[in-house]
């Protein structure tokens, strides 16, 4: 068991997920390297991606470098306990933290917890991706991209709200302080809006 500041994660199937979307997933991954969407801090790099499944969703395990990635640097989140958690609650309303139990052979992304409240708001959001561009929030008032109040440098079930409360009608919000999180009703569409926001920021 890991001990993270929003979440516990218990790995309960030790073994590489097996999705059809893992390709597409990983093609992405790749093409946001390419981008310098990723950028690394060390062992690993900045930024993630996740789809629904059948249990739950697949996202990138943490600290991996995104250029080249395989099955087994994906964990599948097969259920969510929002209620036997031990951790401490982290906000000032008294939520918190879940527990979920994962089918892999790593530890989840640390933003496990944002991609799986977002799910829960965005029912129709089917994927979603998180990476960095410095362009794209240097250019957020040309763009008119929404912006998150709280800074991003400090998690927090208070800045997963406030995310969430963004995300209802907006594909695509900046964290400030940190980078970008954008959905679609699939991978290639929450992948394209990435390029294309990226593409038009870089060229203001």
């Amino acid at each position: 068991m890991a001990l993270d500041e929003l979440f516990e994660a218990v790995i309960v199937h030790r073994e590489a997920p097996q999705h059809p979307h893992l390709v597409l997933l990983i093609w992405w991954a790749k093409r946001l390297s390419e981008l310098g969407l990723t950028p690394s801090y060390g062992p690993g790099d900045h930024g993630n991606l996740s789809c629904r499944t059948k249990d739950g969703l697949l996202i990138t395990a943490r600290a991996t470098p995104k250029a080249n990635l395989h099955a087994e640097h994906f964990v599948e989140i097969v259920d969510v306990d929002q209620t036997a958690s031990s951790l401490p609650a982290t906000t000032s309303t008294g939520q918190a933290g879940l527990r979920v139990r994962c089918r892999g052979l790593r530890l989840p992304s640390t933003d496990t917890r944002l991609h799986f409240e977002v799910y829960q708001k965005r029912p129709d959001c089917q994927a979603i991706i998180h990476g960095h561009d410095a362009s794209t929030m240097a250019k957020a008032h040309e763009l008119k991209l929404p912006v998150t109040d709280r800074s991003a440098a400090t998690p927090s079930v208070d800045l997963i709200t406030e995310v969430c409360q963004l995300v209802r009608n907006r594909d695509y919000v900046l964290l400030r302080d940190h980078g970008f999180l954008a959905v679609g009703r699939s991978i290639d569409e929450a992948g394209e809006l990435v390029r294309r926001l990226c593409a038009r920021a870089r060229s203001l």
